[in-house]
């Protein structure tokens, strides 16, 4: 009887695709209208406020001939977090370096302002910031024709968001490698470089985007403080253990906690002396390079000595040397912040890119040891082990898809007589060839098991009763059939089979493994005792 919606179906397929087609074109071409507004900037900033005694203030003269007959624009950038404000004659500007919402919006990588055009005026740009003595970086000012300014604006912030974006991708990385295999040295590379990634998006003035990720001077004073030395302790602590330095060097060990206790120290010092904050920012800088320049030796000598590892670490930490080091108040000083950005960049990708090597490696390492774990000795055969994880999930497919699975219980006859009159390294012989035959002989998705002592066993997926009785009658065969070649001559061996199935009428109801196992080694039993050398079949389930 011909079905009257074998022509239908396809027509209305058509008729709908069709439909759809025309849709497309009308939703893609839309054009879409949104109206976006801002919120009120909540705090009331006073530019016309006297500057405090110890605040930075730079003065900007006027060119010989006067400003120009077109505005300027004055860019502030490494400001401390606090309120910059900018002054010429009668005009005056603010903004917090904290926080974009105060600032102007055409300059995105500092605190800027554009005067209006003042021709021929001589009047100077008063450019004030809160003091650094506490961080140790003096400020850095951009100022001339708008165009050029907000161009080298343009770029400054690109390469933040790039660097950044990619600080961002390798914690992300760095998470999911400690997800896989749950190493501390992942974890501490990804606190590092979180630590850092903070760090250095408070130092630049990205962390101001688009509101600030931290609203209060004094908490980005702290953090600014505090999380450079515990990425520098992480830096240590990752550089060593990747490289291996702390085994060429086992003493080198206790650094690991002196590392820490230099963010705890500083933590501390925050607290308990702030006389002395003014101090502490520039003796990191210090420390950062000493521990870069203590850790280029240890890395080359630990290379010497075979640690293939300490090349990745080098390569990785040269370019934060430079920055830190002869450049950093020369060629880098107008560039410095997104030196540093760049530089913790390259070394999050280039130790992202060793770190993952690495955990490959001690993946395939913990693969090995679990083949070893699986796997019989002297067979090369799955071991019980393995039996017992590769059982219960078969069982739950063949119930899933209602399939039938065998298992066949193989026990070598006489094996203790072979034992006792040839020794036990003719038996090894014996349980080497018996294996070898049994796995030969198998089929693709079938698995052979040694069960321990001189006992093997089968299982045989999708395999029902009959076809599970045939198959252990061809494996008997070709164990009994051909004698075992050993070194005290030829030796006929023969076993006994004990065939079990779960078949998919009793799927649901019956079998467990080792209610499986069970029944297979009970058939096993009676072909023992009806003579040895024959297959029996289970008792129904």
């Amino acid at each position: 009887m011909p079905n009257p919606t074998r022509h239908v179906l396809p027509r209305l397929l058509a008729v709908i695709a069709m439909g759809l087609a025309l849709l497309v074109p009308s939703v893609a071409g839309a054009v879409s209208v949104q109206r976006l507004q801002g919120k009120p900037f909540a705090i009331t900033l006073d530019c016309r406020a006297p500057a405090p005694a110890d605040a930075q203030q730079v003065r900007i003269e006027a060119p010989p001939e006067g400003w120009p007959a077109w505005g300027q624009s004055v860019l502030v950038l490494d400001a401390p977090p606090g309120l910059v404000t900018f002054r010429r004659g009668d005009e005056a500007r603010c903004g917090l370096s904290f926080d974009a919402r105060s600032t102007d919006a055409r300059l995105r990588s500092g605190v800027g302002t554009q005067f209006s055009a003042a021709p021929g005026s001589r009047e100077a740009i008063i450019v004030t910031a809160p003091s650094n003595r506490w961080l140790g970086w003096a400020m850095t000012l951009r100022y001339g024709d708008p165009a050029a300014v907000q161009r080298e604006d343009t770029l400054r912030f690109a390469i933040r968001v790039g660097g950044f974006a990619i600080l961002a991708a390798m914690l992300l990385s760095s998470l999911l490698l400690f997800a896989n295999v749950r190493d501390r040295a992942s974890l501490v590379f990804a606190a590092t470089i979180a630590a850092y990634a903070l760090w250095i998006g408070l130092r630049t003035g990205l962390a101001a985007w688009p509101r600030p990720w931290i609203d209060s001077p004094a908490a980005v004073q702290f953090a600014i403080l505090t999380l450079l030395p515990m990425a520098l302790a992480g830096v240590w602590s990752v550089a060593l253990t990747h490289s291996k330095v702390d085994r060429v060097f086992p003493k080198l060990a206790v650094t690991h906690r002196l590392a820490g206790g230099l963010a705890v120290a500083a933590i501390v010092a925050w607290f308990v002396w702030p006389a002395g904050r003014e101090l502490v920012y520039p003796a990191l800088r210090g420390i950062a390079a000493a521990m870069l320049l203590v850790l280029l030796p240890l890395l080359v000598l630990a290379l010497h000595r075979g640690s293939r590892n300490a090349l990745a670490v080098l390569i990785a930490l040269l370019p934060p040397l430079v920055v830190v080091g002869p450049f950093y108040d020369g060629l880098l000083r107008p560039w410095r912040g997104e030196a540093l950005l760049l530089s913790g960049a390259w070394f999050a990708i280039t130790m992202t890119v060793a770190m993952s090597q690495r955990i490959g490696a001690l993946r395939q390492q913990r693969d090995r040891m679990r083949a070893l774990a699986e796997r019989d000795a002297l067979t090369g055969l799955p071991n019980r082990r393995a039996l017992a994880e590769v059982l219960p999930r078969l069982i739950d497919e063949a119930r899933a898809q209602a399939r039938p699975l065998a298992v066949v219980f193989v026990d070598l006859d006489h094996f203790k007589a072979i034992n006792d009159r040839h020794g036990h390294a003719v038996g090894d012989e014996v349980l080497v060839e018996a294996a070898r035959r049994l796995a030969d002989r198998l089929r693709g998705g079938e698995m052979a098991a040694r069960h321990g002592g001189e006992e093997f066993v089968l299982l045989l997926p999708g395999a029902d009763g009959q076809r599970a009785m045939a198959a252990a009658q061809r494996l008997r065969a070709a164990l009994a059939d051909t004698p075992f070649g050993t070194t005290v001559g030829p030796l006929s061996v023969t076993a006994s089979f004990g065939v079990a199935n779960l078949e998919p009428g009793a799927a649901r109801r019956a079998s467990s493994p080792a209610e499986l196992l069970a029944r297979a080694d009970a058939a096993m039993y009676r072909a023992k005792q009806a003579g040895r050398n024959r297959v029996a079949g289970s008792e129904p389930a």
